[in-house]
């Protein structure tokens, strides 16, 4: 279940919650355009199921990525560029296949909203949303990533020059009209 989590957090891995709790509902992440939806790894169709969300959301392209210290190169680098706030100018897709982690998004009042990802999870984030990512304390996971077109991943960092951006006023027009 996601929920809000303080601005600065010591140890991203960590869960993060407020003091004293505060979950974030469905309409909250109804109203950044962030999707949920669970896909069972342990059905025989399992395919059909992730077949299924790449034609609602016109993907043709996907790949796996393994994100722990013995598969990934520059692991601790990688996380930090993962954990800094960025948007893209594509929808991001990801379902988790193994492992655990996190995705942090921007509420509509900025706000980070913790979305809390396992095996099954898979997350919808639209162009233009700030967001980040980090595995939690298992150090482990394995995503497969939906993209449109072939297989990119450009991230540009928040601050003025990714403001510019055509995404990111389509974005803000989006929830603000949703």
């Amino acid at each position: 279940m996601p929920y809000f989590m303080p601005e600065h957090v010591e140890d991203q891995r960590q869960t993060c919650r407020m003091e004293p709790n505060e979950e974030a509902t469905q309409e909250d992440l109804n109203n950044i355009l962030v999707q949920l939806i669970h896909v069972n790894f342990d059905s025989p169709n399992w395919e059909e199921q992730l077949e299924s969300i790449a034609t609602k959301f016109d993907m043709n392209h996907r790949d796996e990525v393994t994100i722990n210290p013995q598969k990934m190169p520059d692991y601790q680098k990688k996380l930090e560029i993962f954990f800094q706030e960025h948007m893209h100018c594509d929808a991001e897709l990801r379902v988790v296949r193994e492992g655990s982690g996190y995705f942090d998004v921007r509420s509509v009042d900025d706000r980070w909203i913790r979305i809390p990802v396992k095996r099954g999870d898979f997350v919808y984030l639209p162009p233009g949303i700030y967001h980040r990512f980090t595995p939690d304390l298992n150090e482990h996971i394995v995503a497969i990533r939906l993209f449109r077109t072939n297989p990119k991943w450009e991230a540009h960092n928040r601050g003025e020059n990714a403001e510019q951006f055509k995404e990111r006023h389509e974005y803000l027009n989006a929830i603000k009209s949703h």
